[in-house]
């Protein structure tokens, strides 16, 4: 039995086309996608002669062809030349190149790829596989920057304003937070009238320079003062140490609400600034001067 003309696979992964008796130099290569097998009509037509009719062929075994679908099972084993060792002429003895699924030889190119320390999928996949944008790093190294900057901010500019309105307030010793103590006792005596509490806090040449002597004319002069006045505040802004002197330095603040002759206005801020004199008065530590500045 002889093999038809026709395109078949000629053992080196082409399409050759036999021309019945043997291969010729005519390749095609297969296409990308494999077509549909051809059913048992198109097999019959493609070679030139219908279904149950060998005489017209001139092969007495084509009569078999109309139980097989491929061009395998229609002429059964194929010649040694077709399909083994190619025939003496155009090409030579070639040597038999045994077939594998189209998978498996990627399989094995995609192992040796990696044996060679080329990325997995092979080249080509590496070059094709789109390349991750790094930016989002970048926002997150921004975005923790910033935040530390606002942290920052919150905490340490309380504390410079603090510092600010505050700047060596802090009594370092024993006889600085007694000079302190005396200046809140005076603050005290006048918002209470307290004369008692003004005797404690100042010196008797203080109350004489004063004309506080009389606690009936402090009280006076205190209850003046509580009524012209809301929400009198003193902040100790500085303490400092002069020989045997403490100098107290106050920001005094309030809302003025009766003007100079006793009627009552809008409440308008106010504030001052003194200097109280603190000296050692027999082992108490008493206002003796006060200064506007």
């Amino acid at each position: 039995m002889t093999t038809p003309p026709g395109w078949y696979d000629d053992g080196h992964g082409a399409l050759r086309w036999w021309d019945g008796t043997q291969w010729t130099e005519h390749v095609a290569q297969p296409d990308p996608e494999p077509s549909p097998a051809p059913t048992e009509a198109e097999i019959v037509a493609g070679f030139g002669f219908e279904q149950n009719a060998p005489e017209e062929t001139g092969h007495p075994d084509d009569a078999v062809h109309g139980a097989s679908a491929s061009p395998a099972g229609a002429y059964g084993a194929q010649p040694a030349g077709a399909y083994g060792a190619q025939p003496a002429g155009a090409y030579g003895a070639q040597p038999e190149v045994p077939s594998q699924p189209a998978h498996l030889a990627a399989q094995q190119y995609a192992s040796a790829q990696q044996g060679a320390g080329a990325p997995a999928g092979g080249g080509f996949t590496a070059a094709t596989e789109p390349r991750r944008s790094k930016l989002w790093i970048l926002w997150v190294v921004l975005g923790v920057v910033l935040l530390g900057i606002v942290i920052a901010a919150a905490v340490v500019i309380p504390l410079l304003f603090l510092s600010a309105t505050t700047g060596g307030s802090a009594a370092q010793t024993d006889d600085e937070r007694a000079a302190v103590a005396a200046v809140e006792g005076y603050d005290d005596a006048w918002q209470n009238g307290d004369c008692d509490a003004l005797g404690a806090a100042t010196t008797e040449e203080f109350r004489t320079d004063q004309g506080l002597t009389e606690c009936s004319a402090f009280e006076d002069q205190a209850a003046a003062f509580s009524a012209g006045v809301e929400d009198y505040t003193v902040q100790v802004a500085d303490i400092e140490t002069i020989g045997d002197v403490i100098v107290v330095r106050t920001n005094e603040t309030f809302m003025q609400v009766l003007d100079s002759d006793g009627q009552t206005i809008e409440p308008a801020p106010g504030s001052a600034v003194y200097e109280y004199t603190v000296v050692d008065s027999g082992g108490d530590w008493l206002i003796d001067d006060i200064a506007a500045e």
